[in-house]
C-alpha cells in the first residue's frame, strides 16, 4: 500500500472548510441515507458505554455527534494536519470554527427528540466531554496509531476513508487488517467506501466503469486543494470501486461477522457531485 512521500505531503494541503462547506453544511446531512443506519446501530448500547475511534474522520463530526451519548471516550484520528485544526478549533470553541449545530439537530430529531436549541447545546457540550484527543494517524504504515493511542477499541469506524488511499483489493485487505487489531473481542468496526452498485443489466467490469465514471464527476470545479482534479493529493477518479461483497468478504477473513451491509446513491446537484456508497458493519470475534 505504498505511496510517496510527496503524496503524502500533498494532503495537507486538503482544504477542510471547502470540504466542509460542501458535504456538511446546511442540507448536506439529507444527502447521507446512511446516517439513520448509523443513529439506529448506536442505540443498542447503554448511555457512557463505549470507546470509540474514529480513524480517517477527516474534518467531519457527524460520527461524533450520533454516538456522544453513547461513549465514554472518543478519539478523532486524520492524516491530514488541516483536518485536524478544524476538529481542534472547533473543540475550544473557536468563534470561526465550522457550525455544526444544525447537523445537531437533524440528528437529535432522528433519534427522537425535540432538536431545541438547549437540546442541541446538551449535544455539543457532551461532545467536548466525551472527545478525548485529536491525533495523527496512518494507515499506510506499520504503526497506524500513535503509541498510547492503539486501543482496543469498542467501536472503530473509518469512513470514505481506505477507498481514497488504497490502490488494489489487495491494499484494502491489509488496511481492513490493520483496523481489526485496534477492535476488542466483540467490538465493532463500521467501514463505508465507494462501492461498484449492482446492475445486473451489466458485467462485473461495465459496472465498475460505470462506477468509476460517476467518482470522475466531482473534481474541476472545486478547490480541495491546489491541484484541480485531486483531493488530498489522492487522485479521486483513482477510487478504489469495489462490489459491497468484496468488503463483506475481507472483513470477514480478518475475524469479523458481518451484522449489516448497506448500499445507497449520493446526488448532491449543487456540486454536481454523484457517488455509490456502501457500508459494512463487523463484530470481532
Amino acid at each position: 500500500m505504498a505511496t510517496t512521500h510527496e503524496d503524502k505531503q500533498k494532503y495537507d494541503s486538503f482544504d477542510a472548510n471547502v470540504y466542509l462547506k460542501d458535504f456538511c453544511g446546511p442540507g448536506k446531512i439529507e444527502l447521507y441515507a446512511s446516517i439513520p443506519l448509523y443513529v439506529e446501530f448506536f442505540s443498542q448500547f447503554s448511555d457512557n458505554s463505549i470507546e470509540m475511534l474514529d480513524f480517517g474522520g477527516g474534518p467531519s463530526l457527524l460520527s461524533l455527534i450520533i454516538a456522544a451519548r453513547k461513549v465514554t471516550h472518543y478519539i478523532h484520528a486524520d492524516y491530514a494536519k488541516n483536518n485536524r485544526t478544524a476538529v481542534e478549533r472547533w473543540l475550544k470553541m473557536d468563534p470561526d470554527s465550522f457550525d455544526w449545530r444544525e447537523n445537531v439537530r437533524y440528528i437529535l430529531k432522528l433519534e427522537g427528540n425535540s432538536g431545541t436549541d438547549e437540546e442541541v447545546t446538551e449535544r455539543e457540550d457532551r461532545m467536548r466531554k466525551v472527545l478525548g484527543e485529536v491525533v495523527h494517524c496512518d494507515i499506510l504504515v506499520d504503526q497506524v496509531m500513535p503509541p498510547g493511542f492503539e486501543g482496543p477499541f469498542d467501536v472503530v469506524s473509518c469512513l470514505s476513508c481506505l477507498d481514497c488511499v488504497c490502490t488494489s483489493v489487495d491494499s484494502l485487505h491489509e488496511a481492513i487488517r490493520k483496523l481489526s487489531s485496534l477492535v476488542r473481542s466483540g467490538g465493532y468496526l463500521i467501514v463505508q467506501g465507494s462501492v461498484v452498485v449492482a446492475d445486473h443489466n451489466l458485467s462485473e467490469e461495465e459496472q465498475k466503469r460505470k462506477n468509476e465514471a460517476i467518482g470522475e464527476v466531482i473534481h474541476t470545479e472545486r478547490g480541495y486543494v491546489p491541484e484541480a482534479k485531486d483531493i488530498g493529493g489522492f487522485k479521486y477518479q483513482g477510487l478504489l470501486y469495489e462490489s459491497i461483497s468484496t468488503y463483506v468478504k475481507l472483513m470477514e477473513s480478518c475475524g469479523f461477522t458481518v451484522v449489516k451491509q448497506f448500499e445507497y446513491i449520493y446526488n448532491d446537484p449543487f456540486i454536481k457531485y454523484t457517488d455509490s456508497l456502501g457500508v459494512v458493519v463487523g463484530k470481532k470475534l
